[in-house]
């Protein structure tokens, strides 16, 4: 598949809209640290892979982690940069991981619903990545929307206010190949100021878990989101923590 969906994280309308939801990263990272007393990691090197703008590898920095951060898009690893000083950011696709550090990491992070914009073997590949540079006795954690939820209460038209736009989204969900095409238009004052189209694919938790586990992973937990509520069937997203077997 083309990467023609990598314009939306070049897009200057999109990274304002991260930036307006900033303080969200402080909720992750609070949480992720309860993650690691939680299951007494001795963990200090974090890999947080697609970082976007830095918003969760800031506060994790505040928390004393030393953080590093990689994402395919230019003008995402530069904001992160900008904002996010004592990080380490590199530009980079996670199909390659192996090849663009030889660090291995405590923790890795894939979280905000970042697997799916390839095919389901990319993201096997991606899985495979995660595997090669996390540490034994290290966590994965990986954030995704519930497929499960998604079907049933997915809006075809969302509408959303981020100064000074309006955002409305037209979603399309394909059931035979659980993609959900997204027409993204920015408006100002009426007037359409840009248009963005991509797909992703939505995995149940059965499917995502597969993969896990092909990977080499073990499940010890999937929660509802940035909680320690436990995930169920009906819930918008699941946060599954795993270890390398």
């Amino acid at each position: 598949m083309e990467d023609y969906w990598i314009k939306i994280f070049e897009s200057d309308l999109y990274i304002n809209e991260m930036l307006k939801i900033w303080e969200e990263g402080e909720k992750w990272a609070k949480w992720i640290d309860e993650v690691v007393k939680k299951y007494k990691i001795d963990a200090r090197n974090i890999l947080d892979v697609p970082c976007g703008i830095g918003r969760v590898s800031y506060y994790l920095t505040k928390l004393n982690y030393n953080v590093s951060g990689i994402d395919i898009s230019e003008k995402m690893i530069n904001t992160a940069k900008e904002r996010v000083k004592k990080g380490n950011f590199i530009k980079g696709d996670m199909r390659h991981l192996s090849t663009l550090i030889r660090d291995k990491f405590d923790i890795i992070l894939n979280i905000f619903n970042s697997l799916g914009y390839y095919e389901e073997e990319d993201d096997l590949r991606i899985l495979n990545e995660f595997r090669a540079v996390l540490k034994q006795g290290g966590l994965l954690i990986v954030n995704l929307e519930n497929r499960d939820y998604a079907i049933y209460n997915k809006p075809e038209v969302v509408h959303s206010y981020v100064p000074p736009y309006v955002i409305i989204d037209k979603n399309d969900f394909d059931p035979f190949s659980s993609r959900l095409k997204v027409t993204r238009s920015y408006l100002k004052d009426g007037k359409e100021i840009e248009r963005i189209t991509f797909s992703q694919r939505l995995y149940s938790l059965h499917e995502i878990v597969r993969l896990l586990t092909k990977s080499g992973f073990e499940i010890l937990e999937v929660l509802s989101g940035y909680s320690w509520k436990r995930f169920e069937v009906t819930d918008p997203q699941m946060a599954i923590i795993a270890k390398p077997i």
